[in-house]
């Protein structure tokens, strides 16, 4: 069977004089975001457990003291130390030294088929990783709960191999990519699920949808509307005054066509991150924030970071 390349590996890898070894994980989840160029504002999000990619379709854990935005690379998401590594401006250079990983979905492989996926791993990623390092790689299968796996490695110029773990168990295939073996990076595979089976699936799409109304009411200019769906805490931290300022300096943004690609969820909160597509050539694409938090079984509006005109 033959594969061209769709996703861009090289893209997620680093050039050899900037790394020896480089692991690479391949789980089973849904099609990636095309790229784009942009501002990333961001929100922290207060015990956030679990980064949900929405146009991905694959959730997993978020690593203590770690955070996950899905609007710094094009259709990727990247994991990286709270506080430490800024997406916008760095490389995946940067991100990989700072101990971070990077994710993104195999959009060529449409099923759940093995065949398909063993084919996938030997022909296009452990080709692709020869061809990036100019080096050997390591291809073995490997053990996962409910997924057919595979380990690829590149082996650094000692011969030293590091152990990881590359499953097909959900709806499409995904890349995790890591400088190495690190805690994060097993914790993020091990955790890695498909939303469709998720059983937090139905509380994420009633927060996304929830986010939808509010970014439409963004759109619309309705800014009492949206204070009554507000928390206390957003109301006390945004007059109406203030709120009706945010909104207008990001009119020529809310005009654009915007995509939910993913959020931070726990039980009581989901920071949604949003992209403003290009409307023209000469436009470059933005990104946004809405942050939401659950009172009853309401999702309120808890925060928001728009980018301006």
């Amino acid at each position: 069977m033959k594969f061209k390349t769709v996703i861009n590996l090289r893209r997620l890898l680093t050039k050899k004089s900037h790394l020896l070894v480089v692991v690479v994980l391949v789980l089973v989840a849904g099609a990636g975001y095309i790229g784009w160029k942009k501002t990333r504002p961001m929100l922290s999000a207060p015990e956030a457990t679990r980064y949900v990619s929405l146009s991905g379709g694959y959730l997993f854990a978020i690593p203590d003291k770690y955070t996950a935005d899905g609007t710094a690379v094009p259709g990727a998401t990247i994991v990286y130390p709270s506080g430490t590594f800024a997406p916008s401006g760095k490389s995946l250079n940067d991100l990989y030294a700072s101990g971070g990983v990077a994710i993104q979905p195999i959009s060529e492989l449409k099923d759940n088929n093995p065949d398909a996926f063993s084919a996938y791993v030997n022909d296009v990623i452990a080709a692709d990783l020869r061809k990036t390092f100019k080096g050997p790689t390591d291809t073995r299968p490997a053990k996962q709960k409910g997924a057919v796996a595979n380990e690829v490695y590149v082996l650094d110029p000692d011969g030293k191999r590091l152990e990881a773990v590359y499953a097909i168990a959900f709806t499409r295939p995904v890349i995790v990519v890591a400088r190495d073996r690190s805690d994060v990076f097993q914790a993020v595979g091990s955790s890695m699920e498909d939303y469709a089976k998720s059983s937090i699936k139905p509380a994420v799409d009633q927060a996304a949808q929830a986010t939808k109304q509010i970014v439409q009411k963004l759109k619309d200019q309705k800014v009492t509307e949206l204070r009554k769906i507000s928390t206390a805490g957003f109301k006390k931290q945004k007059s109406e005054e203030q709120l009706t300022t945010l909104v207008k300096e990001s009119s020529t943004h809310l005009f654009r066509p915007v995509i939910i690609v993913g959020g931070l969820y726990n039980n009581e909160y989901f920071i949604a991150h949003l992209v403003f597509e290009s409307s023209k050539e000469s436009e470059q694409p933005a990104a946004g924030v809405v942050s939401l938090r659950k009172k009853g079984k309401t999702w309120k509006l808890d925060g928001l970071q728009l980018p301006k005109s």
